[in-house]
């Protein structure tokens, strides 16, 4: 794992309209771009975002929803709502996925604020360090480490794999300009490889996305995001994770703090 360096634009000194034309162009040369100091406002969020695209509603329940906008997930620990299992409210690691929106064709954009980045004093890779991979570079891992059997892999993940909907589609799909062999859409599901192993175990399709997500990991970029710093990231190309956060500690005084990290994210169709 890397850090990422990236160019990055500063909302206090652009105007709106030069910030959207740059982001525009980093986005078709990269496939990602960050703003600095962007406002932690729901109104400037969705307006922002609507320069690009069409916001989409959460398609799941209302569970880590912002109260003031559908279309914004809210991702901050809560130990109530973590112990209900919902996954915006956990600690710990999230390993990479794409956007879990089942829409065809895909949503272009995943976009992210962090509106509080927490705390930042512990060791590395428990600050809750945001990952993004290029989906490129984690099947060029996957074909150097599994040489012998990538081309079955690649083919079976294009074929289709059972989701945890139960629907069966494909994992990865060409994409209308492919810029080299490797350069496949991938919609990962955060919980797919673990319905697999459960559904499935020792399948050709458990072994496959098993060895995608290892890939994945490894081909992975650490950003240490800011309060304030917003990402977007192309949603056929581009996957998301994060490092471990520490959700709660003991404070001087003896009382238990909670960790004030809070990102909002949004798919942009």
């Amino acid at each position: 794992m890397t850090e990422f360096e990236l160019p990055i634009l500063d909302a206090s000194t652009l105007g709106w309209d030069r910030l959207v034309g740059r982001m525009n162009l980093m986005l078709r040369t990269t496939g990602v771009g960050v703003v600095r100091n962007f406002w932690p406002r729901t109104a400037a969020y969705m307006s922002f975002m609507s320069r690009f695209g069409t916001p989409l509603e959460y398609y799941g329940d209302d569970a880590g929803t912002h109260p003031e906008h559908r279309a914004i997930w809210r991702v901050r620990y809560d130990e109530r709502a973590w112990s209900r299992g919902e996954v915006h409210a956990a600690d710990g690691p999230l390993a990479v996925h794409s956007s879990q929106s089942l829409l065809d064709p895909r949503p272009r954009f995943f976009c992210m604020l962090m509106v509080d980045n927490g705390w930042q004093d512990q060791a590395d890779g428990s600050n809750g360090e945001s990952l993004i991979v290029s989906w490129a570079e984690a099947l060029r891992v996957l074909r150097s480490n599994h040489p012998a059997e990538f081309e079955d892999m690649r083919a079976l993940l294009l074929d289709g794999v059972e989701f945890p909907d139960g629907t069966t589609r494909p994992l990865a799909y060409e994409l209308g300009k492919p810029m080299n062999d490797d350069d496949l859409g991938v919609r990962l599901n955060s919980k797919q490889l673990e319905h697999l192993q459960h559904s499935d175990p020792g399948s050709p399709a458990a072994v496959a996305v098993e060895r995608l997500c290892a890939a994945a990991q490894a081909a992975a970029h650490r950003i240490r995001l800011r309060s304030r710093d917003l990402i977007i990231v192309d949603n056929d190309r581009w996957g998301h994770g994060r490092e471990s956060v520490v959700g709660q500690r003991v404070g001087a005084d003896g009382s238990v703090e909670c960790n004030p990290r809070e990102l909002w994210s949004a798919t942009v169709a």
